[in-house]
């Protein structure tokens, strides 16, 4: 699917508040002949989201180079010792791309995916998805009334990118956020 195609279907699903202020984007790029790819978004021209392929390579081998100076033992047992929190919870293939979601570094092209499936799913469907992309976009969704919001504040995986941007949907609707509630 053509990117401007992507970008219009995700940026036409955005609140009201938020259209005009939040822009998403991608770039190609070569080196070495090999294609790399940016995808970020950016609110009032500020970035506040990046996934870069070359980013996510480099973090990925940093990834397995702590973990080979963890321990010695073979995959998968070598994460399942570094990574404990993750036991049960994952298959196998997923430990690395979800230890380095949560820190905040995101594969390009599973990000550009979840941008080509989202305006398929449905509000609820997309709140309650395991993938961290299409939840978070689902808090900045039209479809996401003020009710609602503040309703699912306390049911949130608290994975930083969606904190982000529930914490960025209630600050423009004027609702205080639900961990700002609990605090006062």
């Amino acid at each position: 699917m053509k990117w401007t195609k992507v970008k219009r279907n995700i940026e036409n699903l955005m609140c009201d508040k938020l259209k005009g202020r939040l822009s998403i984007h991608l770039t190609h790029y070569n080196v070495n002949f090999v294609e790399q790819k940016r995808i970020w978004v950016t609110l009032d021209k500020k970035e506040i989201f990046n996934a870069s392929s070359a980013h996510y390579v480099m973090e990925h081998d940093k990834l397995w180079i702590e973990i080979k100076r963890k321990t010695d033992k073979p995959f998968p047992d070598c994460l399942y010792e570094c990574f404990p929190e993750f036991v049960g919870k994952l298959d196998v293939g997923e430990y690395s791309t979800t230890i380095l979601e949560y820190k905040g570094i995101f594969n390009v092209d599973l990000v550009y995916d979840a941008f080509i499936q989202y305006p398929h799913f449905s509000i609820e469907k997309a709140l309650n998805s395991k993938d961290n992309i299409i939840q978070a976009l689902s808090l900045l969704d039209k479809r996401l009334g003020k009710r609602k919001l503040e309703a699912i504040g306390s049911n949130l995986i608290v994975h930083p990118l969606i904190s982000k941007f529930y914490e960025l949907r209630c600050e423009v609707e004027g609702i205080k956020p639900y961990k700002n509630r609990l605090n006062t």
